[in-house]
């Protein structure tokens, strides 16, 4: 009896590690890494068409944030969770337009609420996808050196989706690492008078890595 009890606790120990990253529970992570974000502006005028025009643009910087969620083990091998995140960039893009004067564009907070579902590849690592709602607030100002009249700064946000993708490895305890991609698109803005249209649309481009604890 003796000998098959001490059996059955070399085994539990042996088990140790895989059983506590194959469970569910909280966790907060940080994340940091690169940031690009394209913007697309399309007119059009179907009273004079020769006049349409469509351009797009893009901005890189850095992004920084933080992540809280919650996963659940449905198997042995798949887990399930859901999460949400907040995120600061420094992209910024400003250039000339008619002449003495300057616009810019930059990209501020963005916040995300979503799930993900994943796989245990090995005993200290896991694979995942997820789509959330996002939601980016941007600015945009103008600078006319020639007449102040015209100056103006305006900020607004747009709602979206994102879609990501990651790995996750544990280091020690229950603590662990992550590199993640994020994809997200956010909805046009459009604005319409008489027989002119003028649409923005942007989205933007995330590698980010990460570091988090479980509870």
């Amino acid at each position: 009896m003796l000998k098959y009890l001490a059996t059955l606790s070399i085994a539990a120990l042996v088990s140790t590690p895989a059983m506590a990253q194959n469970a569910g529970g909280a966790r907060v992570e940080f994340t940091a890494g690169y940031d690009n974000t394209s913007g697309k502006i399309s007119y059009a005028d179907s009273a004079d068409p020769a006049g349409d025009f469509s351009e797009s643009e893009s901005s890189s910087g850095a992004a920084f944030g933080g992540t809280i969620g919650y996963d659940l083990g449905i198997s042995s091998k798949a887990f399930v969770g859901v999460e949400g995140s907040i995120d600061l960039a420094s992209n910024k893009r400003c250039g000339e337009i008619f002449g003495n004067d300057s616009a810019c564009f930059s990209v501020k907070r963005s916040y995300a609420i979503g799930g993900r579902i994943g796989a245990y590849v090995a005993e200290t690592a896991r694979l995942y996808v997820g789509a959330a709602y996002a939601n980016g607030k941007a600015r945009v100002s103008y600078v006319d050196e020639l007449d102040a009249a015209n100056n103006f700064s305006l900020s607004d946000s747009r709602g979206g989706v994102r879609f990501s993708g990651g790995i996750e490895a544990q280091i020690a305890g229950n603590f662990y690492t992550k590199a993640e991609y994020r994809y997200t698109n956010y909805k046009d803005y459009k604005v319409s008078e008489g027989t002119e249209k003028v649409s923005l649309g942007f989205d933007r481009h995330q590698v980010l890595a990460g570091f988090g604890v479980r509870f």
